[in-house]
């Protein structure tokens, strides 16, 4: 019998009294026992147990997870996406509070979340103990086995997805994993569907972009990073229909990046670049008599992330990806179009 046939049953066995009550009708009195006696019924009744598969084997969740906690560096806005408030988040870069950045902002204060915050690269096992989770969220972390072992001597851990390399899971099959962590699969499918939908809708917007080949670049000191088609950044390029470079994937090798000197700027110059710098890093390269002679800067075509948009485009969550995406297009059509 369910709850709520149990509530009907208890209110209609109720017998009418004389004497003075606290609610004059008994019917009414059992009616709201029962509906208080609900507020304290888990989520799932009676469910099976929630059994995940992902790179560091099978975690079983008993009951839906009420104090999640985030130890990868993006995981947060995953969870926001659903309507979940974490109770403890790992800090990746940018030192906002609550390690939220704008673009996840407002879904934070929606939901009224004010996680503790983990700063440091390394996932701290103690601070992990400190906020007693039920659920541990680790689908984008520095994690290996050994610390995979005692996480799950916490709580349940979600690894990252099953059959990628390490950070190169796409955002779509992180989705997917928290949500069923979660109990929240409908939610994770929603979410996916929508974002999907605007990015196929944002690239139909800027038509002169299909098949442009574009190249994103990182300054780093006096390196280039350049980045293969399965990082986020150049996943999230290909689904708005701009095409990566052929060699990327060959000079990768195999990892998600290849890092070149700046006498290799040639390797970028393509029909546009998308570039990850700071003030430094821009002048640096706008510096270089290479780069002065090439298409790039003689037809105006290199498009420079701020810093907040370098932030969404390392983040790849699903609410970063169209945040940033609409940022974007409108400047690489214009630099296409010079």
């Amino acid at each position: 019998m369910t709850v709520a046939k149990d509530c009907e049953s208890t209110a209609k066995a109720a017998k009418p009294d004389a004497r003075p009550a606290l609610l004059e009708n008994p019917m009414r009195l059992a009616a709201l026992l029962c509906l208080v006696s609900l507020a304290f019924v888990p989520h799932r009744l009676s469910a099976d147990p929630i059994r995940i598969t992902h790179s560091f084997g099978e975690t079983r969740i008993e009951n839906t997870p009420q104090r999640i906690v985030s130890v990868g560096y993006h995981e947060q806005d995953f969870l926001y996406a659903m309507g979940i408030a974490p109770v403890g988040v790992h800090e990746w870069f940018g030192g906002h509070p609550y390690a939220t950045w704008s673009w996840a902002e407002k879904a934070r204060e929606t939901l009224g979340a004010k996680p503790d915050v983990q700063r440091g690269f390394e996932i701290d096992l103690e601070w992990v103990w400190q906020q007693k989770p039920d659920l541990i969220v680790a689908t984008f972390a520095p994690l290996d086995r050994q610390t995979y072992d005692k996480l799950s001597q916490i709580a349940p851990v979600v690894g990252p997805p099953l059959g990628y390399k390490a950070w190169t899971a796409p955002w779509q099959a992180e989705m997917r994993l928290i949500a069923q962590a979660t109990g929240r699969k409908d939610q994770g499918d929603a979410v996916i569907a929508k974002v999907e939908a605007e990015l196929t809708n944002l690239a139909a917007a800027y038509p002169e972009l299909t098949d442009v080949e574009v190249a994103v670049a990182y300054v780093s000191g006096t390196d280039l990073i350049g980045y293969s088609a399965s990082d986020g950044s150049n996943r999230l390029m290909a689904s708005l229909g701009l095409k990566i470079p052929a060699d990327y994937d060959r000079l990768a090798a195999g990892s998600g990046n290849f890092s070149v000197s700046l006498e290799r700027l040639d390797l970028f110059d393509k029909d546009v670049a998308l570039w990850f710098a700071d003030e430094n890093g821009r002048a640096l390269i706008e510096g270089l008599p290479a780069y002065r002679e090439s298409a790039l800067s003689q037809n105006d075509r290199s498009v420079w992330a701020n810093t907040e948009e370098i932030g969404a485009m390392s983040f790849q969550s699903p609410l970063s990806i169209l945040w940033v995406a609409e940022r974007l297009m409108p400047r690489l059509a214009k630099a296409v179009n010079n």
